[in-house]
């Protein structure tokens, strides 16, 4: 097939292929600047590195907004079995996790079947629940941490043990909403409990946390390549987040992501004599703990949306795998897809599907066009995160190949939709935003905060934290 943009893919690609760029800024942003986690010196420490450095790449308008969110400092866990033995497990806290101590019954749910927490809800009431990381048999969409944890919590538990189905990589983390205490365990000693249950009439266990909720200022990192000569004022986003949890590097989720979306911004900004409309990249903060950043970009820059044509979201990026894109309800770009990447002379499988937990989400409730990055083929086998929201997750793991895969695939696929005259991405209403949605299954999930916040209004005492979360509108 023949291809009109040879030149400037050879340009693109001799650019990425030659060069270490996203590898070395990868090893910055981990090494130097550790989890870059909201409210750290590292969280802006990386901010203002990246500005610099997208600046000295020709980027002249690189910039950073300032935003206040619930921000959150981790404390000391504990978690023994006071019955019918007495031991001791290593946990960590889970982000917005509340601190206090709380004693009994350990109630085991596996997976967490959807089904389990309102059949259980006699044995949960007042009790601990501990679940496991891996989705639940039987359900088609991801069950994610977040809606096992509000549907325990509507169950009546009082505490919450998010086992790891993954073996060696230790406790897992991830964000929850400051409700009750809540903690993560390793495979080896959740897996231990497990069997205490089974052999015993009840196990006793006291968790014991000790967290601070408070606010905290975090940032949105934004940059434009502009073409001289703009044909209209639209313009294509590509994102994503920089904020890895507070345990670990957050290399491949998201710093893989994150250094992508700088090269794309550097190869794109050689190219742009010959781009047609702006592109905006934007390195979104607090991501892992409510899609702050991407929430704070929409509202901001509520009047620019109708003239997004595409938000494409590369979170974790440069994770292994082709580079595809998995369209967020777009099937008429199928096709324009399959013949750029014919004219590219490149893998890039599609699929079409859609989850409520990365920042391409509030760009699609605001009607923008989107897709996320990755392997579709691969996601349908995948059956967790991995070392993923683990201490595990270090720069050692990512393979420069990916990085440069994907930064090679995205940058010449982002430059087409920036110049195809006739864009066929149509804009949707909210009902059928809304019928996506329910399409997919996560009709419930996206309704299940409130429903949790209308239960936890009827509580006698509720702390501080938990009544400032009631006050805020929140995914969870």
């Amino acid at each position: 097939m023949e291809n009109p943009y040879l030149k400037v893919d050879k340009k693109i690609v001799s650019e990425v292929y030659t060069s270490s760029e996203p590898m070395d800024n990868l090893k910055v942003l981990c090494d130097v600047y550790d989890s870059r986690f909201p409210g750290t010196k590292g969280d802006f420490g990386s901010v203002k590195w990246m500005v610099k450095k997208l600046k000295r790449n020709g980027l002249k308008n690189a910039h950073y907004e300032t935003y206040t969110i619930p921000g959150w400092k981790r404390g000391p866990a504990q978690l023994r079995v006071t019955g019918p033995i007495k031991k001791r497990f290593e946990v960590i806290s889970l982000p917005h996790s509340l601190g206090g101590e709380i004693e009994g019954k350990l109630v085991y749910l596996g997976d967490g079947a959807i089904a389990d927490y309102e059949s259980r809800k006699d044995e949960i009431d007042g009790n601990i629940v501990l679940v496991t990381s891996r989705n639940p048999m039987g359900i088609q969409r991801f069950l994610h941490r977040s809606e096992k944890y509000m549907r325990s919590v509507l169950a009546g538990a009082k505490g919450w043990i998010f086992m790891n189905h993954y073996q060696a990589y230790g406790p897992p983390t991830g964000g929850v909403s400051p409700v009750i205490p809540a903690v993560g365990i390793s495979y080896e000693d959740g897996s231990y409990l497990v069997r205490l249950t089974e052999r015993s009439d009840e196990v006793i266990v006291k968790l014991r946390t000790t967290d601070t909720n408070y606010d905290v200022d975090t940032f949105n990192v934004i940059c434009d390549v502009e073409p001289k000569d703009p044909v209209d004022d639209e313009y294509v986003v590509v994102g994503s987040h920089y904020d890895g949890h507070d345990i670990s590097q957050g290399a491949m989720d998201p710093a893989s992501g994150t250094v992508t979306v700088m090269e794309i911004a550097r190869v794109l900004n050689k190219v742009k004599k010959n781009l047609n409309r702006r592109v905006r990249c934007i390195c979104f903060g607090a991501e892992e703990i409510g899609l702050y950043g991407s929430y704070n970009y929409v509202a901001r820059h509520r009047n620019e949306m109708d003239k997004a044509r595409f938000m494409l979201n590369l979170d974790s990026g440069g994770s292994p795998g082709k580079k595809g894109v998995i369209f967020h309800n777009f099937p008429e770009l199928e096709t324009l897809l399959r013949q750029w990447a014919a004219e590219m002379n490149v893998e890039m499988p599609t699929d079409q599907k859609i989850s409520p937990y990365s920042d391409h989400w509030p760009f699609f409730l605001s009607s923008v066009p989107c897709g996320s990055g990755g392997d579709p083929e691969a996601r349908r086998t995948r059956t967790g995160r991995g070392y993923g929201h683990t201490k595990y997750d270090t720069v050692d793991k990512v393979d420069q190949q990916f990085l440069r895969l994907a930064a090679a695939n995205y940058s010449r696929f982002v430059f087409r939709i920036a110049n195809v005259q006739e864009w066929p991405a149509r804009r949707k209403n909210p009902e059928e935003i809304q019928e996506f949605i329910k399409k997919q299954g996560f009709d419930k999930t996206v309704t299940l905060a409130e429903k949790t916040k209308k239960y936890i209004k009827t509580w006698k005492e509720i702390l501080p934290e938990t009544q400032a979360w009631l006050n805020r509108k929140s995914d969870w």
